[in-house]
């Protein structure tokens, strides 16, 4: 997953599971689970004679669908969550926030998957939160998207966390509900200004 996430395995490198069970001194059984997980979350797809080969980019419609999917879920798990957000979910959720606003463009991705899951933790709900976290890596620029378009993502979701965590602190759900909304829409804009410019 990080030799992928870290743009070392690039997209249609193919993975060969005796290689990998070699490589990592395990036997062939968990390499082809974790290769399942991986594809499972994305990472990774199956092609006929090739095997598992890492996922390439997706077309932006596909990555339309997945944000519509990805805002209906996050949508509902807010909602599980903000009556479950105590004070120390909130105090940690601040400062991850406040961590993701002095983040270099090297570390915004992290630092804003870190802010969302401290959030989603507090819903209850794993496997919702899974799906969703699981679908981040397919959507979330690849390392070798440049910096400023990385910085760019931070600055223009910055008020969008901040009214967040203030709904967050007021337990307003209706409030909450319209940060979600306005932050997929940024995101809607930035596939769909990235594909025009292509």
């Amino acid at each position: 997953r990080t030799e992928i996430e870290q743009g070392i395995l690039q997209p249609g490198t193919p993975l060969n599971q005796v290689a990998l069970a070699t490589r990592f001194g395990l036997s062939r059984i968990p390499v082809r689970e974790a290769l399942r997980h991986l594809a499972a979350e994305g990472y990774l797809t199956y092609r006929p004679n090739k095997g598992a080969i890492v996922a390439g980019a997706l077309s932006p419609e596909e990555t339309l669908e997945i944000i519509e999917i990805r805002e209906c879920l996050e949508s509902r798990l807010m909602e599980h969550a903000v009556p479950r957000l105590n004070p120390a979910i909130l105090r940690r959720a601040a400062a991850s926030l406040r961590a993701l606003n002095h983040a270099t463009a090297s570390e915004v991705l992290g630092a804003h998957q870190r802010f969302h899951t401290l959030l989603f933790e507090a819903a209850g709900r794993p496997h919702m939160a899974g799906i969703i976290n699981g679908w981040r890596f397919r959507l979330d620029p690849r390392p070798d998207v440049d910096e400023r378009r990385k910085r760019a993502f931070a600055l223009a979701t910055r008020d969008v966390h901040r009214r967040l965590m203030e709904s967050c602190g007021r337990a307003d759900p209706r409030a909450v509900q319209r940060c979600v909304t306005e932050e997929y829409e940024i995101i809607r804009s930035a596939v769909i200004r990235a594909a025009a410019a292509r």
